[in-house]
C-alpha cells in the first residue's frame, strides 16, 4: 500500500474516532447519569467540553500544525488520545471521568486541523480533493457510529464499554508509530512575518486572503444551522407526531446524505462551478427547511434529512479545499483551524439561539430563524465568491 494512502487511513480513523469520542454520552445520557451518579446535565458537560476548548485553542494549534511534521502531528495525536481514554475507563468518579473527556478535547483542535496540511504534503493535484473528501467522510462516519453503537453499551455496560475504546485506540496510536513514515518533504513553515503576533502576524493576514472571508461565513452559517436542526430535530418532529426513535433515524439520514453528497458534489463543481453550486444547495435547503417544518411523514421526514445532508454537509470538501488552496501549504494549518473557529462558533450561537424558542415552543420563530441563516447563506456564496476577473470586466464595459 503506498504510504500516502496508509497515512491518510489512519488519520481518518483518527478523525472519525475523535468525533464518536466528542458524542460517546451523548446519545445514553440517563444511562451515564446513573453510572457517575450525576445529573443528566452534568452528562451534557462530557460534549460541551470539545467545542468550548476547540474556540479557546483552535488558533494556536493551528500555528503548531503549520510547523510540525505531518508524523508528528499524527503521534501526538493518537498517543494523547489513546492517554485520554485510558484515564477515563480508570477514573474513580465522574469528576475525574470529566477531567480527562477534557484532556481528550484538547487534542480536538489538533486532529481537525491537520486534514489541510496532510492534503498538501502528502497529495497532489487532483489527488487533494480527494484526500480532504476522506477526511471529512471521517467526521460523519464517526458521529454515526456515536449514534449507532454507542446505545447499545448503555445500562450497566455502559463503563465497562470504555475499555473497548481504549483497546481500539491504543491499537491505532501503535499502527500511527508503526505505519506512519517521515514526511515526503522538509516541512515547510510559515514565512516569519515582521509582526510575530498570532493576530496580526498570521490570522489577520489570512482574513485578508479572499476567498477565505466568504468561505468562513459560509461555515459559520451552514454549521450553525446543520448543529442546530440537528440538536433540536427531536421536538420539531414531535410536533408532527414523529417520535424520538424515528426522529434520530431522520437525523442519521443527514449524516448518509452528506456522505452520499461527497461523492457527486465534484463533478457538479466542475459542472456548474463553486459560486453556483453553493447557491443551488442554500436554496435547495430553504425548500427542505420548510418542508421538514411542515410534514408528518417519516418516510418523506427522511428523504428531507438525505436531501438537506447532501446540499449542507456533501459540499464540506470543496469549502475545504478552497481554503487550503488559499491559505498554501504553508499557512494551511492555520487557515483550516480558523476554518473550524467559525465553524464551531456559529454551531454554538445558532443552538442556543433556537434553545430560546424551544423554550417558549415557538417553533414557528425557530423555523423563521433557520430559514434566515440559510438565506444569508445564499447572499455570501453568490457574491463573496464572485469572481475579482468578473468585477474587473464589468468596470472596463462600463
Amino acid at each position: 500500500m503506498p504510504a500516502r494512502i496508509r497515512v491518510l487511513i489512519l488519520y481518518a480513523c483518527l478523525q472519525a474516532a475523535m468525533q464518536a469520542e466528542w458524542l460517546r454520552f451523548a446519545p445514553v445520557t440517563d444511562d451515564a447519569a446513573a453510572a457517575y451518579a450525576v445529573s443528566p446535565g452534568a452528562i451534557g458537560m462530557f460534549s460541551l467540553a470539545f467545542p468550548a476548548l476547540f474556540v479557546l485553542l483552535a488558533l494556536p494549534v493551528g500555528a503548531l500544525i503549520d510547523r510540525w511534521p505531518v508524523r508528528t502531528s499524527l503521534r501526538v495525536s493518537a498517543l494523547a488520545m489513546a492517554a485520554a481514554v485510558l484515564g477515563r475507563a480508570t477514573a474513580h468518579g465522574y469528576a475525574e471521568a470529566l477531567a480527562f473527556q477534557a484532556a481528550l478535547a484538547l487534542v480536538q483542535p489538533l486532529v481537525m486541523g491537520l486534514a489541510g496540511r496532510l492534503a498538501t504534503v502528502w497529495f497532489e493535484g487532483r489527488e487533494r480533493l480527494v484526500a480532504t473528501e476522506i477526511g471529512s467522510m471521517a467526521l460523519f462516519v464517526g458521529l454515526g457510529l456515536a449514534f449507532v453503537l454507542v446505545p447499545l453499551a448503555g445500562g450497566e455496560t455502559l463503563r465497562a464499554s470504555l475499555w473497548i475504546d481504549v483497546a481500539l485506540l491504543v491499537l491505532l496510536a501503535l499502527l500511527v508509530f508503526v505505519a506512519v513514515p517521515p514526511d515526503p518533504q522538509p516541512p515547510e513553515s510559515a514565512p516569519a512575518p515582521a509582526d510575530h503576533s498570532l493576530w496580526r502576524g498570521q490570522v489577520l493576514p489570512l482574513l485578508k486572503t479572499p476567498p477565505l472571508p466568504a468561505v468562513l461565513a459560509l461555515i459559520l452559517l451552514g454549521n450553525g444551522y446543520f448543529n442546530a436542526i440537528s440538536t433540536w430535530i427531536e421536538p420539531i418532529l414531535q410536533r408532527q407526531r414523529i417520535d424520538a426513535l424515528h426522529a434520530g433515524l431522520v437525523a442519521l439520514c443527514m449524516l448518509a446524505g452528506g456522505i452520499g453528497g461527497m461523492f457527486v458534489v465534484e463533478p457538479l463543481r466542475r459542472r456548474l462551478g463553486l459560486r453556483l453550486l453553493l447557491v443551488l444547495a442554500s436554496l435547495g435547503s430553504i425548500a427542505i427547511t420548510v418542508f421538514l417544518f411542515s410534514n408528518g411523514i417519516f418516510a418523506l421526514s427522511c428523504t428531507a434529512g438525505l436531501l438537506l445532508g447532501a446540499a449542507l454537509l456533501g459540499t464540506l470538501p470543496l469549502l475545504v479545499s478552497t481554503v487550503v488552496d488559499a491559505a498554501g501549504e504553508a499557512r494551511a494549518g492555520m487557515a483550516l483551524s480558523l476554518f473550524w473557529l467559525a465553524g464551531n462558533i456559529g454551531a454554538s450561537a445558532a443552538v442556543f439561539a433556537l434553545s430560546l424558542a424551544a423554550d417558549r415552543a415557538r417553533w414557528d420563530l425557530g423555523a423563521g430563524f433557520l430559514l434566515a441563516l440559510l438565506t444569508v447563506q445564499t447572499l455570501v456564496a453568490a457574491h463573496g465568491l464572485r469572481p475579482p476577473s468578473s468585477s474587473r470586466s464589468m468596470q472596463g464595459r462600463s
